[in-house]
């Protein structure tokens, strides 16, 4: 196998997840793009990162099923270790809170965070198998001030956020580094469909001026998996263009 750098992207197949397996890919990474089904969106993207000259491999599995994970990565998994592993895979859903069903509340808890979390164990292995293993988690603003309509999906990223504070101080992880991303408002399909995208003052109420693009957060990420990076193990980054500094409660 190649000695470049190995990454696991989970929802890799388009948003914020797309731009950062293109990224990667053109930092030198193999990317394991992850997606929880093929289809021709998926399937274009890989073609886009070989034509560029980037080399990535397709693993499908839902970040919710443990069997599931287990078995693609055990059959679609072939290197020795993993060097950077992107917790991406996110619902969101909004509804008031007395209108939320209990298996919304479950669906979007099991793959925001618990579906980090299995993903995270299955390949805890391959991660100390790195010299330097980088493990970032696209968390969200809401996590730390929660919209209105948006508490399951605000408590799935609390927990991210928290999840990575703690790995970070992991007796048996001193060599690895974990990192949360919060992102605010980004033009992202699973953004766009929400009801507050589509008010045209939304962009108003961030003091630069517009939503932030996928590219920025991949760069973020980007720079969060290299060796110079200075930013404190177990820190949230939040990238909101000053929204939390304007948004009411």
């Amino acid at each position: 196998m190649s000695k470049s750098r190995i990454a696991l992207v989970t929802g890799g197949g388009r948003g914020i997840g797309a731009a950062i397996c293109k990224k990667l890919a053109s930092d030198g990474y193999f990317v394991y793009l992850n997606c929880r089904q093929v289809n021709n969106q998926v399937l274009e993207l890989a073609d886009e990162i070989k034509s560029a000259g980037g080399r990535c491999r397709i693993i499908e599995f839902d970040v919710t099923n443990r069997s599931e994970i287990l078995q693609a990565l055990q059959n679609g998994f072939t290197h020795s270790r993993l060097d950077a592993l992107i917790n991406n895979a996110g619902v969101l859903k909004d509804n008031l809170i007395y209108q939320i069903e209990a298996e919304d509340w479950n669906n979007i808890i099991q793959t925001n965070f618990f579906g980090a979390l299995y993903v995270f164990r299955f390949l805890e292995d391959k991660l100390l198998n790195a010299d330097r293993a980088r493990v970032v988690s696209i968390a969200s603003i809401s996590g730390m001030r929660p919209r209105k309509g948006q508490l399951p999906y605000a408590v799935s990223k609390a927990m991210l956020i928290e999840w990575t504070k703690r790995m970070s101080t992991h007796s048996g992880f001193e060599s690895a580094r974990f990192f949360a991303v919060s992102p605010g408002p980004v033009t992202t399909r699973l953004i766009m469909n929400t009801p507050w995208y589509k008010d045209r003052k939304s962009a108003q109420r961030i003091p630069l001026g517009r939503y932030a693009e996928a590219n920025e957060i991949a760069s973020l990420v980007s720079y969060l998996l290299t060796d110079t990076c200075c930013i404190k193990n177990g820190s949230n980054i939040v990238i909101d263009g000053g929204f939390m500094q304007t948004a009411k409660e």
